[in-house]
């Protein structure tokens, strides 16, 4: 009895175009076509569940995070400074962002690292920008309406969270 091309199974089409290869060699190759499409559907349940593998920024050692910790106190400090100064001689921010003023607080005002850049952009506003040891870099703006926004770059490393805020 001969097999009729036609009422084979679409499965098996496959197979029988592999001439020239014994039925062990097609045996072989249909059970490793069934293992990579059985690894590829664990794989791809793997990432829906867990995520992809992304690779994680590397750990900051504790010199970096103390460094980060100290450009953040830094610009807090400058800042608590500015508006104590307003607080007490009734200047404007303008007249308070002087280095001799700040000087009195002991923290290098200007640019560079271990330094406090202060940036009056207007008698009721001010930006703080604090360069830490490690690279990071942290930055306050202190709004009209007293509310300040702290960030820092780059995100996701040494004291910089994720979010890029502190």
């Amino acid at each position: 009895m001969s097999r009729d091309p036609q009422s084979s199974s679409e499965s098996s089409r496959p197979i029988q175009r592999l001439t020239g290869l014994s039925t062990k060699a097609k045996a072989a190759l249909v059970l490793l076509t069934a293992v990579v499409g059985l690894m590829t559907g664990i794989l791809t349940l793997r990432d829906q569940l867990f995520g992809p593998d992304e690779p994680s920024p590397p750990p900051a050692n504790v010199a970096d995070i103390t460094n980060d910790a100290e450009a953040k106190s830094r610009a807090n400090r400058v800042s608590d400074a500015l508006k104590e100064c307003v607080t007490t001689t009734g200047r404007d921010y303008e007249g308070c962002g002087t280095a001799g003023i700040l000087g009195a607080i002991h923290i290098p005002i200007g640019f560079g690292v271990g330094h406090v850049e202060v940036n009056v952009t207007s008698p009721a506003t001010f930006e703080l920008t604090s360069r830490s040891e490690s690279g990071q870099v942290f930055s306050l703006k202190n709004f009209a309406t007293g509310e300040q926004v702290r960030s820092c770059t780059p995100p996701g490393t040494g004291g910089c969270p994720q979010d890029g805020r502190w």
